[in-house]
């Protein structure tokens, strides 16, 4: 008789696996790229903006942008920023996260060129803050390379 029903048992199971794992996902809040303000003097804004077409970020000098969230509650919470990178001089991009200008967590360094997501944590009361996200390491010698960051997307959601 076990033998029937295990099957049915195993698919129960992994379906209320899923379920939570998308009630989770919803609890996130996306920060839309279109947010994001960046802090550039007047004769660099061709160096960051928010490509449209291709949905992220860019920033192809050190820099920052800004924008603000607004928190249910109080508590922990945790930032998922999905990140890509051009590579130079055998580093990858690094940046640093904030809340209300202090410091989330320490610097990130990117562990590849390609978009993956990347997680800080922090505690904060409910409210609206100021969440900042800054490249730190550009490296650039015109013909031979160029450190850029992208970021793809940013959510935050309640531990």
């Amino acid at each position: 008789m076990l033998h029937r029903v295990m099957p049915q048992i195993v698919s129960a199971v992994f379906a209320l696996s899923l379920m939570a794992a998308a009630r989770a996902d919803q609890n996130a809040m996306e920060v839309p790229l279109k947010n994001f303000k960046f802090k550039i003097d007047e004769g660099h804004s061709s160096l960051f903006g928010l490509d449209e077409g291709e949905g992220k970020l860019f920033f192809f000098t050190n820099g920052t942008a800004e924008a603000i969230i607004k928190l249910p509650e109080d508590g922990d919470y945790e930032v998922t920023i999905k990140a890509s990178c051009d590579k130079a001089l055998n580093e990858f991009a690094k940046f640093k996260l904030t809340l209300d200008g202090e410091l989330v967590g320490k610097e990130t360094a990117l562990t590849a060129e390609e978009a993956k997501e990347y997680k800080l944590s922090f505690k904060a009361k409910a409210g609206d803050h100021k969440l900042g996200i800054a490249f730190t390491n550009d490296a650039y010698k015109e013909n031979e390379y160029d450190r850029n960051l992208y970021v793809h997307a940013l959510s935050v959601k309640k531990k």
